[in-house]
């Protein structure tokens, strides 16, 4: 059989005649810029929803619009006989009904305005209040902080993050809930606030010092490494926010017992 005839019996082609009997090619890798996003993101979901994040669902919470009282409704009811009235008046041609109906009118328009008003000014005094009590720029601060170190962080080391967010989220909820009363000292403030401006900061910038390979291994004082003592700085921050949230719990409760103490000497002094 010659060459020729040889040849005419395969198939020639560029491409692979039966694709399955062929390796798969290896995925193509994402850049580094577009990993770095990935982890980012992945980290924030690990790490939950942010300080800012809570503190802003806890104002939203705490100031939901109340519901409209008896005294609400009575002037809803009164503005609307008083148009009904009004308009009867226009119909009728009596000018004195159409007259006295305005007077009411604007009356209870005017009413409801000044209520509705009074009550938005005091939607806004507890986030003006927590504005005072800590500045927005260091409440992003902390959290761009908690989101790197969550990029290599353990559960166990995320769980200690949450609880801290947790526990500031709670004490100037009850700092910023009673704007004006004094019962609150200045030394429970100081240390909420720089709680969130310099301590948490601070141990874990001083944490990012440590080369990255040595902070899980390297033994810096009595047998503890930098994540260690990171770990314990958390927890004392943690006890210490933990005792400051009892005690603002503990003086928001004091009107509570003057309310008890004063009807207690009512009822003995009616005996």
């Amino acid at each position: 059989m010659s060459d020729s005839e040889i040849s005419k019996k395969f198939a020639v082609a560029k491409g692979p005649v039966n694709r399955r009997l062929v390796a798969p090619a290896p995925p193509a890798q994402d850049a580094p810029a577009v990993q770095a996003r990935i982890a980012a993101v992945q980290a924030r979901q690990r790490l939950g929803s942010s300080l800012a994040e809570r503190l802003s669902e806890a104002q939203q919470r705490a100031h939901v619009t109340q519901p409209l009282s008896v005294l609400d409704v009575v002037m809803v009811l009164g503005a609307t006989a008083s148009a009904v009235g009004f308009t009867l008046g226009l119909i009728q041609s009596s000018m004195w009904i159409a007259g006295i109906s305005v007077a009411f009118l604007c009356c209870f328009v005017v009413k409801l305005f000044l209520t509705f008003r009074s009550r938005r000014s005091g939607l806004t005094a507890a986030p003006e209040h927590m504005a005072e009590l800590i500045q927005r720029a260091d409440i992003d601060k902390l959290d761009k902080a908690m989101e790197k170190l969550a990029l290599e962080a353990s559960q166990g080391t995320l769980d200690k993050l949450s609880q801290l967010k947790a526990l500031i989220t709670r004490c100037v909820g009850l700092i910023t809930h009673t704007k004006g009363n004094q019962v609150f000292s200045n030394e429970d403030q100081l240390f909420i606030r720089e709680c969130v401006r310099r301590y948490l900061p601070d141990s874990i910038n001083s944490y990012f010092r440590v080369p990255q390979k040595n902070r899980a291994t390297l033994v810096i004082e009595d047998g503890k490494t930098a994540l260690t003592l990171l770990h314990d700085q958390m927890d004392m921050l943690s006890n210490q926010l933990q005792s400051k949230e009892n005690h603002l719990a503990q003086m928001a409760g004091d009107s509570l017992m003057l309310q008890q103490r004063f009807l207690a000497a009512k009822t003995r002094s009616d005996r």
